[in-house]
């Protein structure tokens, strides 16, 4: 189960990021978004805090670690609502 929802997280993320143009990861996670809604001054630090520097390591991650990790250190209440706010904040700042 956690290896399916992880999975599909990442599906919803990289269909989100197709749909707002291929964006970079850093430019939908701004470093603005980053200090309002976190501990961190970015995306980077973030996932450095909880030992994600490759994508292997983000795949050998169980998913109730990260979800524990965005409640604790941010304003939302679980990954997709952190992930939906970025893509609203990304789309009125740069489409609208």
């Amino acid at each position: 189960m956690q290896t399916k929802q992880r999975l599909e997280l990442i599906e919803q993320e990289c269909q989100i990021r197709t749909d707002l143009k291929e964006i970079q990861f850093t430019h939908y996670f701004t470093n603005q978004f980053m200090e309002q809604n976190t501990q961190f001054f970015c995306i980077e630090e973030f996932f450095e805090s909880i030992g994600v520097t490759s994508q292997r390591a983000l795949e050998r991650l169980p998913l109730d670690a990260w979800e524990r990790h965005v409640q604790k250190s941010t304003i939302f209440s679980s990954w997709q609502e952190m992930l939906n706010s970025a893509g609203e904040e990304y789309a009125n700042n740069n489409f609208y």
